[in-house]
């Protein structure tokens, strides 16, 4: 059994036509809504040992408000990788095939369309509106990562920012 937790980076701000894409930073809400999701999980005493986040300074910027926010991620082994600033489902579950297979659980904190499309193709039903900031917990019924496949995980907890507002 593999565990999958997927986050979205907090809300990233359009104002500066300037920035590119990766170098867009998160709003003010976006620094709330990681207040109001780090403190859940930290609520829940959850606490996480490998996280992968995105290089795009708005997944950056979520990381650090959810250490600066609570000690979820205190003890994580975390590490940035470019592959993760992706769009595409396909690359994402590609790259989570090469994970290695000690690891049991692991988070990864990126972008959509990529984490709606790959949640929707493990999970054995619909996630619906996977809005910024959104965590989920998917339980995959698998003994190695490069065994994914569709419809096989089950959805263990969805926490939306919204919630909590």
């Amino acid at each position: 059994m593999k565990t999958l937790y997927l986050l979205r980076h907090a809300k990233s701000d359009w104002d500066d036509d300037k920035l590119t894409d990766a170098d867009r930073p998160i709003t003010k809400r976006g620094k709330r809504d990681c207040q109001l999701v780090s403190a859940e999980l930290q609520r829940l005493e959850r606490r996480f040992s490998h996280v992968f986040c995105s290089t795009a300074k708005r997944a950056q910027e979520t990381l650090k408000r959810f250490q600066i926010d609570s000690n979820v991620f205190d003890d994580a082994d975390i590490i940035h990788d470019n592959a993760i600033y992706t769009f595409e489902a396909a690359k994402l579950l590609a790259w989570l095939k090469e994970l290695p297979q000690a690891i049991d659980s692991a988070v990864i904190i990126g972008h959509n369309p990529a984490l709606a499309e790959l949640a929707n193709y493990l999970y054995d039903g619909k996630i619906g509106h996977f809005g910024t900031c959104t965590f989920l917990e998917l339980e995959i019924n698998i003994e190695y990562w490069d065994q994914l496949r569709a419809d096989s995980a089950k959805l263990s907890d969805i926490i939306r920012p919204k919630q909590f507002r």
